[in-house]
């Protein structure tokens, strides 16, 4: 089976487009929060407000999807000590596993910053099905399910050859994932790029688009 998940980070108020262009399309996606950001603002390169989601507040809007950890508060997981990765992981997971009312599974890293030792630590501290890291790796072929790669960026500009790349080679099964984030939607003036991605993959009979939680599930059982 030929696998593509879409792994969205950080529950910005842009999610709340991007669930609805999904839903669109019948497509499922993972998506990456910090429990402990709510209603948090920071500034894009041009001055732009990026202002998160309030999670408790608006949480249906996420029905369908898959949510994943993304830790307590988005820091440089290279800069903690162990204790402090565990306690960012373990907690994030069980806020977001009380907010959504169903078990949190999956990790991805922030800021594409992480050591091995900080994957093994996390590994060895809570109970997770997946952990995404952020080495762009080229190859369709993933270690196991605690190094699952992104292979492509929502916007590279040669994502649908890699796809196709992807959709031709030899390896029977496999994993794709495209990663992002929904305010680069507004702040790169981007909603017709996603927008014609979803529906390209929409309209794909080799490919099989499904959440991180469900293709390891499916790649590597339970």
């Amino acid at each position: 089976m030929k696998i593509v998940s879409l792994s969205f980070d950080d529950g910005t108020i842009y999610d709340v487009k991007f669930v609805q262009l999904l839903n669109k399309y019948g497509l499922k996606a993972t998506l990456n929060l910090n429990s402990a950001l709510d209603d948090f603002v920071w500034y894009y390169q041009d001055g732009q407000p990026i202002e998160r989601l309030h999670l408790r507040q608006v949480k249906d809007i996420y029905n369908g999807h898959e949510v994943a950890s993304h830790s307590l508060t988005h820091p440089y997981f290279s800069t903690l000590t162990d204790a402090e990765v565990v306690h960012q992981v373990k907690a994030d997971v069980e806020n977001l596993a009380n907010i959504f009312g169903y078990p949190i599974v999956g990790f991805a890293f922030p800021f594409h910053d992480q050591t091995e030792h900080n994957i093994q630590t996390v590994k060895d501290n809570v109970d997770l099905s997946y952990i995404r890291y952020s080495h762009l790796n080229e190859s369709t072929t993933h270690q196991d399910r605690y190094h699952i790669h992104l292979n492509a960026f929502y916007d590279d500009a040669d994502i649908y050859q890699k796809l196709q790349q992807f959709k031709n080679s030899e390896q029977a099964d496999g994993l794709f994932v495209i990663v992002g984030h929904a305010y680069e939607f507004e702040v790169k003036n981007h909603w017709d790029k996603i927008e014609q991605l979803l529906a390209w993959l929409a309209n794909d009979d080799q490919l099989v688009v499904l959440t991180l939680r469900d293709a390891v599930q499916a790649l590597f059982g339970k």
